[in-house]
């Protein structure tokens, strides 16, 4: 996002021959405005930091606050060093100086691809473990209830009848202890044992 359309049009073409979806802004309004309504969040965000109205630091709260993973790279121009440390304290992946050395921006953009891939892949195992946690949490739980059916349906010294054993079950399942594939499957058993 940039006030300068020369240098929007330079930084569409440099971005799009890096394989880059562009969407461009003149302005930190209409630059905010996009970022609201983009869904998927953008990736990347390039913004310029001094500008009438509204300034780059806005955009750069805007994506991050949108998308935390977002890489934000900010234009500076001469004379703006301290808003360029506000901006990289704030969350900024990086500083590009104006005028635009090519090769050097070109290389800033072959790391963001890179880190953008990396982030994905971050996320994407977050979401594996998260996966994986949650069936360990359901496979201890029904272990904990195949243990209770198990001292259930075990006999004790003190000879406790079969029938007993039948009412701690129905028990265990009237308090959602035992699913009823759990009780049936438990009932089953006890009735064979009976059976033998």
């Amino acid at each position: 996002m940039d006030d300068d359309p020369l240098l929007l049009e330079t930084l569409q073409g440099v971005l799009d021959s890096e394989g880059f979806r562009v969407t461009c802004a003149g302005s930190a309004e209409e630059a905010e405005a996009l970022l609201g309504r983009s869904s998927p969040p953008f990736e990347l965000v390039l913004t310029d930091l001094v500008m009438p109205g509204r300034s780059g630091m806005d955009v750069l709260k805007s994506a991050l606050k949108l998308n935390p993973s977002c890489t934000v790279l900010v234009l500076t121009g001469y004379g703006t060093i301290r808003e360029a440390t506000e901006a990289m304290d704030q969350g900024a992946y990086g500083l590009v100086n104006k005028p635009l050395q090519m090769e050097a921006f070109r290389q800033t953009l072959r790391r963001i691809v890179e880190r953008i891939q990396l982030i994905a892949e971050r996320d994407a195992l977050k979401g594996e473990v998260l996966d994986l946690r949650r069936r360990v949490e359901s496979m201890e739980a029904i272990q904990g209830r195949m243990e209770m059916m198990a001292q259930v349906m075990t006999p004790e010294p003190s000879g406790r009848s079969d029938l007993q054993e039948l009412h701690n079950l129905a028990a265990l399942h009237t308090r959602g202890q035992l699913s009823n594939e759990e009780f049936e499957a438990a009932k089953k058993a006890l009735l064979s044992k009976w059976l033998t």
